[in-house]
């Protein structure tokens, strides 16, 4: 069991690398990009692509995530170009149209589980440590140190500069933020940019051990937005400790062979919990406001 829940890290960073990917859009852009996760597949396959032909796996890595981040920036300056002043339902509407034509897209070009999965390079697979007859990959502590490294500079940013707060000024009030001269579409760009090409990376982590499939890959945004919803679209870390904490569970679940054939539910239920409990503590406030 201990060996199982080890191994779960290796899936627990990159499942807390994509949940601080959706909490940094959300936080910064005012979006809650259901398109996040297809958008990295599609940078990941480019990079699986151009790695048949022949070129080396890490200018193919660059490329992809390049691609990845100007496919993120792309949606990001439609959104706010033609939608930035919508409501929030409006703009996640988009994204889940975007989602939509992108992973029929993908399934055109690059294939499903029944025309052949994609064979990715694994440019982290050497082991890193062995845990009992468990052997943890390069990838899980990559995933990991990159989880933590984002978490702790993306809080001291916000937190600490004047650039933070310019961050956080054109997701709350762009308009405004313009009137005082904060070049805001041009940060906006730059976030959607480095977002894309961050989950162009963790798809590419995680791509080996899901056996390359563009509709799997794709739907990875289930788990992320598990994973964000632990953390309230708010907290870095809650969000950071809610991957971790998925999967363990996932790689605990994968143990039991009672239960092995369904832990991909496990963020399904994960999201009906937090779901059931906040409109549980949102009636129990209203009642103790009205006495």
């Amino acid at each position: 069991m201990v060996g199982s829940v080890v191994a779960g890290l290796t899936s627990g960073g990159v499942y807390a690398l994509l949940g601080l990917s959706i909490v940094l859009t959300y936080r910064l852009a005012a979006v809650v990009n259901f398109a996040m996760a297809v958008v990295g597949a599609m940078g990941a396959f480019v990079m699986a692509s151009l790695t048949d032909m022949g070129l080396n796996v890490w200018p193919a890595l660059i490329v992809g995530a390049v691609s990845g981040g100007l496919l993120s920036a792309l949606l990001g300056a439609g959104l706010v170009r033609w939608f930035g002043a919508h409501a929030l339902r409006t703009k996640a509407a988009v994204t889940v149209a975007v989602y939509v034509a992108l992973m029929a897209l993908g399934l055109r070009l690059f294939g499903s589980v029944t025309t052949g999965a994609r064979r990715f390079p694994q440019p982290f697979d050497a082991p890193a440590f062995v845990v009992g007859d468990v052997v943890v990959p390069q990838a899980a502590l990559v995933s990991l140190a990159l989880a933590v490294l984002i978490t702790v500079g993306v809080t001291l940013l916000l937190g600490r500069t004047m650039f933070g707060l310019r961050l956080q000024a054109i997701s709350e009030r762009p308009a405004t933020a313009e009137v005082v001269g904060i070049p805001a579409p041009r940060l906006a760009m730059a976030v959607w940019t480095g977002i894309g090409a961050l989950t162009t990376l963790v798809i590419v982590l995680v791509a080996p051990r899901l056996g390359g499939d563009f509709s799997t890959l794709g739907n990875l945004v289930t788990t992320a937005l598990a994973v964000a919803m632990i953390g309230a679209f708010h907290s870095l870390w809650l969000t950071l400790a809610g991957g971790l904490l998925l999967g363990c569970l996932e790689g605990a679940a994968a143990s039991l062979e009672a239960v092995q054939a369904y832990r991909g539910v496990l963020p399904f239920l994960v999201m009906l919990a937090l779901l059931w409990w906040r409109s549980r503590h949102e009636v129990w406030d209203t009642a103790t406001a009205a006495r």
